[in-house]
């Protein structure tokens, strides 16, 4: 027989599952928005800092990363990424001047 205690109990459990089943979709649904936050920003938002202030282009939480085609070095033969290669020590060397 169903007694008063078992119902109550019964009550609280399914509440629990509906409270925690809208607390997952939420929660998701919070991911979902940054995810597509992220996507939607252009190229040109890197996470550089300005050179001239210093400060970041962007916020900490959201950080890219921009791609940079590599170039062969024609004094070495070596592929390097030219916005950051440094000398490679011979004297013909374009990078690191």
């Amino acid at each position: 027989m169903m007694s008063l205690s078992k119902i109550i109990l019964l009550a609280l459990v399914i509440g629990a599952v509906w409270f925690g089943w809208r607390w997952v979709n939420r929660v998701q649904e919070i991911g979902r928005a940054r995810t597509a936050a992220r996507r939607q920003d252009g190229p040109n938002q890197s996470g550089r800092r300005d050179a001239a202030s210093g400060a970041s282009t962007r916020d900490a939480g959201a950080y890219a990363v921009e791609a940079e085609d590599m170039e062969k070095c024609p004094e070495c033969g070596a592929y390097v990424a030219p916005r950051s290669a440094v000398s490679c020590g011979r004297p013909a060397c374009p990078y690191g001047r």
